[in-house]
């Protein structure tokens, strides 16, 4: 930091202000490989995609039973493909709309087509 010079008279010489414009140029974060971070997180996308499992016709008339039975704030762990991975949505049931093809837990809308498994939370 700089020292601040004595000037004639005993008073010490101030810096002009710097605008909040200006000021907040100093702290951008340095980057010294552009483009380098963007590249791992593509390369760690392509890692983590996983191919979607087809589920045996058990297993499918199984999932079907468990979601005409579920209640509304029923409280519940599904298990769905998004993406290329495998996801886990922990919350209540709001409903379930069999004709649309779409289970609302926790006020997100998940495909019953892309739902692999559903376990009780409680």
């Amino acid at each position: 930091m700089a020292s601040k010079a004595p000037v004639p008279g005993g008073h010490v010489a101030r810096r002009p202000h710097m605008p909040m414009s200006e000021r907040a140029k100093i702290f951008i974060p340095f980057d010294p490989l552009p483009g380098y971070r963007q590249m791992l997180r593509e390369r760690e996308e392509e890692l983590l995609n996983v191919p979607r499992v087809d589920l045996s016709g058990e297993q499918r008339e199984r999932l079907s039973r468990q979601i005409r039975e579920l209640e509304p704030g029923q409280l519940v762990a599904v298990t769905h493909y998004v993406d290329g991975r495998y996801v886990k949505t922990v919350g209540c049931v709001s409903r379930v709309l069999e004709a649309d093809g779409l289970l609302c837990v926790v006020g997100e809308k998940i495909p019953i087509d892309s739902v692999a498994a559903i376990e009780d939370a409680e």
